[in-house]
């Protein structure tokens, strides 16, 4: 067998098996929100509900068996440069968001035929990088074989490196093999290099790599519940806490068995938050909350903004992570000081567009808007106003949308089939109208109302910035009206609503369902409300500090099973053994 062939065939097989035993699992019984019954139970009744005047206690809920992911994009990316360094990775299969993240589609959406066959070319070629680098790979790696008659330098570098990319130490079986797949290809080079480069790129095709093992196993001592392993809890803390592998640290204490209870697991946390990785995970978390990603995707009408420049783009993307910098790590604060803060952070370009000063020579640099600015708070940063607008004018649907599914966790309804969606269809010769205008149609109109009604009156409260997110008096030369009210209460505009938006009850309760739908790769079970509450609670009561909240999920108790409390995972569900 050729020794590209070993990989080819190695991925192909062992990830046939693994969705072939996994897939599917999360779409039985799927549940609703927090607070409502879950699908599936078996007494038709949610637990705690007396089900009617019957003696008969009800039965757990039922929730979907653990199901393996596979990692994200970002997940991959990072977990292969910390194994083999700063490598160029070729593009493979591309994510697919669900729920907003991209973690609760990697849960669900199995990998093609052809994303295989991207991972095989991109590992091989990642590999091939890495051993094309002496310098920079022999200190990832145990040891680097001069010759191929030392096995025992193989030996540990397969064992060592094994057991980081598999957050696992490899068993003797699985040892041997990749063991047999240097020995066949040093017998067929006589490159001792090149034997090891194809042995770690099997381990790097394996879906003990690729796909985020972490299914638990059964615990008499907790009622039968899946408590997840050692290592598992490792890979659990390293992904969410780092958005990358565990390090040698970690799965150390693995070992020793210290991330067994919740002690254990909140001082590993700790020493993680206080690590430079934390920053990276927080930021992806955030990436994917605010869908960063669709930036790149947001053209402007060349004619009308030529200002709208990739490097404008980038400005706008890197000040609002700025801001969450600073409040988690830089000066940490309550969280939701970010809804309501005057603190930008700007460049030349981007001073233009908050019309503050520019500086010469240019600088990255922290500025304070105005204390009257009309711009406020995340709502009124650059590129959430930019990204949920369209190429030649705002979207008050959009921009509401964005405020009530991200910010309130309230839900959008879908449009109507067939909806006319074409707002200015009718101002060829006409009188010209505000957005304001063109939209109470919509809100008049029974069939658009359930969505209409939620997203205008806060998307229309930032119709004083235009679609690039500049402030501006005037649309289409008709005084902007941007009043509204959030649940009653008046808001003249998008300032005085990211005031509102500062101190609503939901955003806690939101920012924390939101995180533990991102960590857990599904939304919240309805016998799980519980758990968020007390993660909620604990959050509130340090000051809403983003540090707190990760370090109350984490350490939370239910985080060390694969299952809540009181739930029953159904009979015909795949174990850990099935793993190939």
């Amino acid at each position: 067998m050729y020794p590209r062939q070993l990989g080819v065939v190695g991925l192909a097989t062992a990830c046939s098996l693994v969705l072939a035993c996994y897939a599917g699992v999360a779409a039985d019984g799927e549940v609703g929100e927090v607070g409502s019954s879950v699908t599936g139970n078996s007494g038709g009744t949610d637990a705690g509900e007396s089900g009617g005047d019957t003696d008969e206690t009800p039965a757990p809920p039922q929730v979907p068996a653990p199901t393996i992911r596979r990692l994200t994009g970002s997940e991959f990316r990072h977990s292969v440069q910390d194994l083999l360094g700063p490598v160029t990775l070729l593009d493979v299969e591309a994510d697919s968001a669900q729920e907003g993240f991209f973690a609760v589609g990697a849960a669900r959406v199995a990998l093609s035929p052809a994303g295989v066959a991207q991972y095989e070319a991109a590992l091989g070629d990642a590999t091939a990088q890495a051993f094309a680098d002496p310098v920079t790979l022999a200190p990832r790696l145990a040891c680097v074989p001069a010759l191929v008659s030392d096995t025992t330098c193989t030996r540990d570098a397969i064992a060592s490196f094994g057991r980081r990319a598999w957050r696992r130490p490899l068993t003797g079986a699985e040892l041997e093999r990749y063991l047999g797949i240097a020995a066949a290809i040093g017998a067929e080079t006589g490159n001792a290099s090149e034997a090891l480069r194809y042995a770690l790129w099997a381990i790097l095709q394996s879906p003990n790599f690729l796909y985020r093992v972490e299914v638990g196993q059964a615990s008499p001592a907790d009622g039968g519940r899946l408590k997840f392993s050692a290592y598992e809890m490792a890979s659990r803390l390293a992904f969410t806490l780092w958005n990358t592998l565990p390090d040698e640290a970690l799965l150390d204490a693995a070992e020793r068995e210290e991330l067994a209870e919740p002690a254990g697991i909140a001082a590993q946390a700790a020493r993680m938050l206080a690590d430079p990785r934390a920053k990276q995970g927080v930021e992806n978390f955030v990436a994917e909350l605010y869908s960063l990603w669709l930036l790149d995707e947001k053209l402007k009408d060349d004619l009308l903004y030529p200002e709208w420049t990739p490097t404008l783009r980038a400005a706008m993307r890197d000040e609002l992570l700025a801001r969450i910098d600073d409040v988690v790590f830089t000066a940490p604060t309550d969280f939701f000081s970010l809804y309501d803060s005057r603190k930008v952070f700007v460049n030349n370009e981007l001073a233009q567009v908050y019309g503050l000063p520019l500086v010469d020579p240019d600088a990255w640099r922290a500025a304070e808007l105005a204390a009257d600015s009309p711009r406020l708070g995340l709502i009124g940063s650059g590129l959430l106003l930019a990204m949920n607008s369209l190429p030649a004018r705002t979207s008050a649907t959009e921009r509401g949308q964005f405020i009530a599914e991200s910010l309130l966790c309230r839900t959008v309804p879908p449009p109507p089939p067939n909806v006319d969606t074409n707002l200015d269809k009718d101002d060829m010769g006409n009188e010209p109208r505000t957005l304001r205008q063109k939209l109470a149609p919509h809100r008049d109109n029974p069939a658009c109302a359930g969505c209409h009604n939620i997203t205008d009156p806060l998307g229309l409260a930032l119709e004083h910035f235009d679609t690039m997110g500049r402030y501006r008096e005037f649309d289409q030369g008709l005084v902007i009206d941007a009043s509204g009210d959030l649940d009653g209460l008046p808001f003249a505009d998008g300032a005085e609503l990211a005031t509102l938006l500062r101190g609503h009850p939901d955003a806690p309760g939101c920012l924390v369902r939101k995180l533990y739908t991102y960590a857990a790769a599904h939304p919240p079970y309805g016998s799980e409300a519980a758990t968020l509450a007390a993660i909620e609670d604990r959050m509130v009561g340090a000051g809403n500090r983003f540090a707190e909240l990760l370090l109350a999920m984490v350490s939370h108790d239910d985080f060390r099973f694969a299952n809540p409390a009181g739930s029953e995972i159904k009979p015909d569900a795949p174990g850990p053994g099935d793993m190939p």
